[in-house]
């Protein structure tokens, strides 16, 4: 069973650097003499650092950001030339599954991707399956494949047109051309452009908003965000809908808001014994 959050875990990590602030955990990419290209080690490390979270009722959301002056520059090409001319690959760490897999991600707590500079390849198709992208003036954006003679991975193909639209997409990934913070703003990517000096401030303030939720609403949420982009039937959708309500309005997360309210305070949702005991009484009926 994967560990709540210390500090001591990523001590000897490769590829990134793992901290937290309040109840927000904080992941960077860390080969910035590489441009935070992404390897074998780097995915192996960002999956460690997101169970990590996701196990830690102490953090509720995740940001994540790049080291030096990209975010990520796409995947490792020295590995793809490999390929190719058969040379003996370096000893890296090996991921249990793909990085940003769409349910993985969708199942996990929230994340924000503070975009600090280039975003390119996987460096652009996985903050896709984000919750929200927050970028630097000084960031950029490509899906660059077609110029390198590649397609499009991480089923964005699907996701991008989710998000900004097809004509937009088929734009940005049949030019493959460059995209700045504020372009991808208008296109309706990024939700927020700021100076570089305040990316990362801005990133843990609505990291931290989302945190304050109670951790089991915002994964009954986040999955309904994902199961209802999957469904294309209205009668399904209207029946989990309903469903979660009303399963929702049972919880005692529910009752504490009520009580909060009531009582004009801020909800203790993160009161582990006082929870603990509400949710008992919740189940005994006694929560009145």
């Amino acid at each position: 069973m994967t560990e709540p959050y210390r500090p001591d875990l990523f001590e000897d990590a490769q590829a990134v650097q793992v901290e937290r602030e309040g109840r927000v955990g904080i992941v960077r990419w860390n080969r910035p003499d590489r441009l935070n290209a992404m390897n074998g080690t780097m995915y192996a490390e960002w999956i460690e650092a997101y169970d990590t979270f996701n196990a830690d009722p102490d953090i509720g959301a995740v940001v994540t950001t790049g080291n030096g002056r990209a975010y990520s520059a796409g995947a490792d090409v020295s590995n793809f030339e490999r390929s190719f001319t058969g040379a003996e690959a370096p000893k890296e760490k090996v991921a249990p599954h793909a990085p940003f897999a769409p349910w993985y991600m969708a199942d996990g707590k929230p994340t924000i991707a503070a975009v600090n500079g280039v975003a390119v390849g996987i460096g652009f198709t996985s903050i896709l399956w984000y919750d929200l992208i927050i970028a630097s003036t000084e960031a950029k954006f490509s899906a660059r494949f077609a110029a390198i003679g590649l397609t499009p991975e991480l089923n964005s193909s699907w996701m991008l047109p989710k998000l900004i639209g097809v004509q937009k997409s088929k734009e940005m990934m049949l030019t493959g051309r460059i995209w700045t913070a504020h372009e991808t703003q208008d296109l309706g990517l990024v939700r927020e452009v700021v100076e570089p000096d305040d990316l990362m401030a801005c990133a843990i303030a609505k990291a931290a908003e989302m945190a304050s939720n109670p951790d089991s609403t915002l994964r009954v949420i986040k999955r309904m965000l994902m199961e209802d982009l999957l469904t294309g039937d209205l009668s399904t959708i209207d029946r989990r809908s309903s469903k979660n309500f009303s399963d929702a309005r049972k919880t005692a997360e529910h009752r504490e808001a009520l009580y909060a309210l009531r009582d004009r305070r801020p909800p203790r949702y993160h009161d582990t014994e006082y929870m603990r005991d509400l949710a008992e009484r919740v189940e005994r009926g006694e929560a009145t």
